[in-house]
């Protein structure tokens, strides 16, 4: 019998000659002769079994070649995806690059001298490139008027008059909706970090207007402000934003005003998409099955949400106007799929748009696209009112 320690000392030798023998298979499977090839590219061509018939020279020459050619469609694969992996980090690189740059630009220039320089080209040509992440709420509460006037107390006296049995409903309703917002981000949901101040601005705002009290998509909208500043200042950016007439007109369910828009919109999509207009009539798919939610959202239910800020950075720079560009854009960009959907294809698409949706592809689909024709578009907002 073996004690415990010569019990031990020959374990540790059977483990040590295993170990061995692995890195001497490992070796032996890296090695390059007639029949194999190193690395992750070794397909190791094996012998017939004994029962069949051995090959003949010709079956031999012609398997090595098949054989040979796997390897270099491998080979000019594995290039391909390393220059595309290559393509994508330089450009990662150049993207990191422009926004520090633009960053410092906007902080240092632009944004203590906002007000006179707002409206110049340079501003304006940045604007539209995307706000660098690090100043986006700055440059938002700035670009927001404030019309409404709010003053820093009145989130804080808003929440202080919050009484669950006047408002229980709409808390309720927000309750809800707060935790089902963004889920990916894992920040809104119940004991994240935003699920209070998120919920907080909503229920401030109904107190604020009760007269429209809150309506499912807002959160997507408070969302994206608590995302990018403190909640106070959401709170009056989400205030005034709410005012403006398109979202005005949604948001207090004036159906009246929202076909306005609607007209506005389809004749827009008529002249600058045609072929999708007529499409979309054939299908039964009207801009209130998908439009409306785009504009409850400001997008940022439907798109990524990177994708979304940069419609938000243009939308607070241009209004309204260019919720209706972006909804053509998007047409515009996707219209060869669109052309063969049916309507719940095309319905669902738009409802939920593509992860890989790239900004700069959009944002080209969306400077191709008229609204107005040269018209101010709330005078043409004015005029289809006029006709109804």
């Amino acid at each position: 019998m073996l004690d415990k320690t010569e019990e031990k000392l020959l374990s540790l030798e059977l483990m040590k000659s295993f170990f061995r023998k692995r890195e001497n298979v490992g070796q032996k499977s890296c090695s390059r002769n007639g029949e194999r090839i190193s690395g992750t590219l070794g397909l190791i061509q094996h012998s017939r079994p004994s029962n069949l018939p051995a090959k003949t020279p010709e079956e031999e020459n012609q398997h090595r070649k098949q054989h040979n050619e796997i390897l270099r469609e491998i080979r000019r694969r594995e290039s391909r995806e390393e220059k595309e992996r290559k393509k994508k980090r330089e450009e990662r690189n150049r993207e990191e690059e422009r926004l520090l740059c633009d960053s410092r630009f906007w902080s240092n220039e632009i944004i203590p001298n906002f007000d006179n320089l707002r409206q110049t080209k340079e501003v304006k040509d940045l604007w539209w490139r995307g706000l660098p992440p690090s100043i986006r709420g700055k440059v938002w509460k700035l670009g927001i008027d404030n019309r409404l006037n709010i003053g820093n107390n009145l989130y804080n006296n808003c929440l202080n008059n919050l009484t669950d049995n006047v408002y229980h409903e709409f808390l309720t309703a927000i309750k809800l909706d707060v935790s089902r917002t963004f889920p990916a981000l894992c920040v809104f949901q119940d004991n994240g970090p935003l699920n209070e101040p998120l919920y907080n601005v909503l229920a401030a705002y109904c107190v604020f207007r009760p007269e429209i009290g809150y309506v499912q998509g807002m959160s997507f909208i408070g969302a994206v402000l608590t995302l990018n500043m403190e909640p106070s200042d959401a709170f009056i950016c989400f205030s005034n934003l709410l005012d403006n007439p398109c979202h005005k007109a949604a948001f207090t369910l004036n159906q009246t005003q929202m076909n306005i828009y609607y007209k506005v919109y389809t004749s827009a999509l008529a002249q600058n998409l045609p072929k999708i207009h007529s499409h979309f009539i054939e299908s039964g798919l009207s801009p209130d099955f998908y439009l409306l939610d785009w504009v409850y959202t400001i997008y940022a239910k439907a798109m990524p949400l990177d994708v979304a800020c940069r419609i938000w950075d243009v939308f607070i720079r241009d209004g309204d106007e260019f919720l209706f560009k972006t909804a053509l854009g998007v047409l515009h960009l996707y219209q060869d799929e669109l052309l063969s959907m049916d309507f719940v294809r095309g319905a669902q698409f738009l409802t939920r748009l593509p992860d890989n949706l790239q900004a700069a592809q959009l944002f080209e689909s969306i400077s191709l696209m008229k609204i107005c024709g040269g018209r101010n578009f709330q005078q043409m907002v004015k005029d289809f009112s006029s006709v109804t």
